[in-house]
């Protein structure tokens, strides 16, 4: 029985041994198996072809960097106004009597037109008496001195030594002659007074406001009415500090006002006729006078428009005028010289609406990059185009 039990122990430890033999030997053959597949597919592998590298060069577009002169030009804005305006009012008083048709808001009037008759039989009446006290006066006068001559003759019959001022009347010739001065100043006051009733336009204008009526009784002082002149017309204009220097006054450069008008742009021409000394403390801005001038046809902007100028400033030499897309960063600017990229050093002189007026450190055969690139690099090599018809930058940067 003991015999039988170990035969069956012997027989499980063999199979069990031959089990793992053949286990190896299966997991030995695998492995040589993958590595002559591994060894034959690194013989037999494809080569990869060989290509040569290609440098990518982006294309720009460029214009040749040339300095010269600028003539600085500033843009502001303006109110036309009258250079002579006045406000009329009467000098003496009394009752309106006539007014002129023209005496209305909007009315032309000519110099020395008549505009307003205050009723004058007071002021005639005036100037009647007037011009009888002054010949009173120079009655007076007459017969002092007549008073003089005959005394002059009985103290030279009679009379010893020389006479006094009082024999022969000459206090009262002076006094005589004063009244008839006196009397002469009266009659002039009284005309004044009576040529004062006609109240005229002191010069061609318009009407602003008309104050009178027919029929009103007026008293010295009492506004009639207020002109203006439209044909001698201004605009005052604000400058900033910064353009307030390019100004060039002397010169009397000329100005180009536009304005829109019953939605139609117009111009007209103005001369910078002078310029303010003073600066206006709380815009920071100086200001110039600028004299409009007629058109050939005679046509001015209305008064009160609120217009545009362009106004020519000082001339700059050696300068260059960029587009402002064209200025990166703080003042430095892309070029391409001999075919790769350099950064260039710029100092802004002006700043225009579309462009910028600058010096640089630029040197002979420059190009000035007008596109914007994505990731310059200073020494990249570029490819140039040339710019648009209308100078514009659109190119390709692949």
């Amino acid at each position: 029985m003991e015999e039988s039990e170990h035969e069956v122990v012997d027989e499980t430890r063999r199979s069990g041994a031959i089990h793992a033999v053949l286990s190896f030997v299966i997991a030995l053959g695998l492995l040589v198996l993958g590595v002559v597949a591994v060894i034959l597919f690194v013989l037999t592998k494809p080569e990869a072809e060989k290509k040569a590298e290609v440098e990518l060069v982006p294309t720009v577009v460029a214009r040749p960097v040339s300095s010269g002169s600028h003539r600085v030009s500033i843009r502001t804005q303006g109110v036309v106004s009258s250079v002579r305006e006045v406000s009329i009012a009467a000098e003496v008083g009394g009752r309106v009597v006539s007014i002129d048709a023209e005496l209305i808001e909007g009315g032309v009037v000519k110099k020395d037109q008549v505009l307003v008759r205050i009723d004058p039989a007071d002021y005639e009446a005036a100037l009647a008496r007037a011009e009888a006290g002054l010949a009173d006066a120079r009655l007076a006068l007459a017969q002092e001195q007549a008073l003089a001559e005959q005394a002059a003759l009985d103290w030279k019959k009679l009379g010893r030594g020389e006479p006094g001022d009082l024999v022969l009347r000459k206090p009262q010739i002076v006094a005589a002659e004063a009244r008839i001065g006196s009397a002469k100043a009266e009659v002039e006051r009284a005309r004044r007074d009576l040529e004062r009733t006609t109240i005229k336009a002191p010069f061609a204008a318009r009407v602003r406001k008309a104050h009178v009526e027919e029929g009103a009784v007026v008293a010295p002082g009492t506004p009639v009415a207020e002109l203006f002149s439209a044909s001698e017309l201004e605009v005052r204009l604000p400058f900033p500090l910064e353009d307030f220097g390019y100004l060039e006054p002397e010169g009397s450069p000329e100005i180009v006002l536009t304005a829109s008008i019953g939605g139609r742009e117009q111009r007209w021409t103005a001369v910078l006729d002078r310029v303010e000394g003073e600066v206006e403390r709380s815009t920071l801005s100086g200001f110039g006078i600028a004299k409009v001038m007629p058109e050939a046809s005679g046509e001015l902007p209305p008064v009160g428009l609120f217009v545009d100028a362009e106004v020519p400033g000082t001339m700059l030499e050696d300068v260059v005028e960029l587009p402002r897309s064209a200025v990166r960063g703080a003042g430095e600017v892309w070029v391409v010289a001999d075919g790769r990229l350099v950064k260039r050093r710029v100092t802004i002189l002006r700043a225009e609406r579309e462009r910028l007026v600058v010096r640089g450190d630029f040197q002979e055969g420059d190009q000035l990059v007008l596109t914007r690139l994505a990731a310059p690099l200073v020494g990249m090599k570029v490819e140039v185009a040339p710019p648009n018809g209308d100078g514009s930058a659109e190119a390709s940067t692949d």
